[in-house]
């Protein structure tokens, strides 16, 4: 897969977290998750604004899709389910990340993409610490 798809892929997998992180986060149980929820949200948001920029430096048209895995989230009737499913989400950018082959990446995709991935590990730590 050329990195410009790897790189729709994940803007699009990035938009989906937004949807249903702002979802997630209006219906939270407390307000210490809803600022959680509220700040993977964030999150989502920057790494979104980072790939459309760095689509656009290589000369793609950034896609405009959501991901689908807004909607199956966003359908499963506990928050304990959602946040499951989100940390698979999570897990599923991570690994896409690592598929990545580093010479396809120039030094600013590279930093990126590690802040980006760490920043994924750091937001599923946080998910399995919620207790039920």
């Amino acid at each position: 897969m050329a990195l410009i798809d790897r790189m729709q892929e994940l803007l699009e997998a990035e938009r989906a977290g937004v949807k249903c992180l702002d979802v997630m986060a209006d219906h939270a149980a407390d307000m210490g998750r809803k600022e959680l929820f509220s700040l993977f949200r964030n999150d989502e948001g920057k790494f979104c604004a980072g790939l459309y920029r760095l689509l656009q430096a290589r000369g793609a048209a950034p896609t405009k899709n959501v991901g689908a895995f807004a909607d199956k989230v966003i359908a499963l009737p506990t928050e304990a389910e959602q946040v499951a499913l989100l940390i698979k989400g999570q897990a599923w950018v991570v690994r896409k990340i690592d598929e990545i082959p580093p010479p396809e990446q120039n030094a600013e995709e590279k930093a990126f993409f590690a802040d980006m991935r760490e920043a994924h590990v750091v937001n599923i730590e946080k998910c399995k610490k919620l207790s039920p």
